[in-house]
């Protein structure tokens, strides 16, 4: 295994992890997610809509980021890259459009953003290997 390949592989973990210790709060106890950002979910919807969104969905690409990290670290950067660059693109127009962000926003973009551009760096170095 290249050097490259093994900064993938970490990366690849490292992330998944992160993903899954968001998952895990938010599967029990939705609330304790939104409030980060001072939002109350006041009804079961709102509960099942977040334990669905930051649990489920980061339950399984949490998973997946460290399955790829050992068996498919293209597509793994690749799911890195749609998820993390989806956010900051959201993170910047929201920005735009209201304004001021609160430290924990900014702390957030900041690390999705370095994602972003980490994901990018290793898939190119990924391909040129082939």
């Amino acid at each position: 295994m290249q050097k490259t390949d093994k900064f993938s592989l970490v990366f690849l973990v490292i992330v998944g992890l992160a993903f899954l210790s968001i998952a895990i709060p938010a599967f029990i106890n939705p609330q304790s997610i939104m409030d980060n950002v001072q939002v109350t979910l006041g009804n079961t919807s709102a509960l099942n809509s977040v334990r669905a969104m930051y649990g489920g969905v980061n339950l399984f690409f949490g998973l997946y980021l460290i399955y790829a990290a050992f068996k498919k670290q293209e597509t793994g950067l690749i799911l890195v890259f749609l998820y993390s660059g989806g956010f900051v693109a959201g993170r910047i127009y929201s920005l735009i459009a209201e304004g001021n962000a609160s430290s924990f926003i900014i702390t957030w973009l900041c690390i999705e953003s370095l994602l972003t551009i980490l994901s990018i760096l290793l898939l190119r170095k990924l391909q040129q290997k082939k």
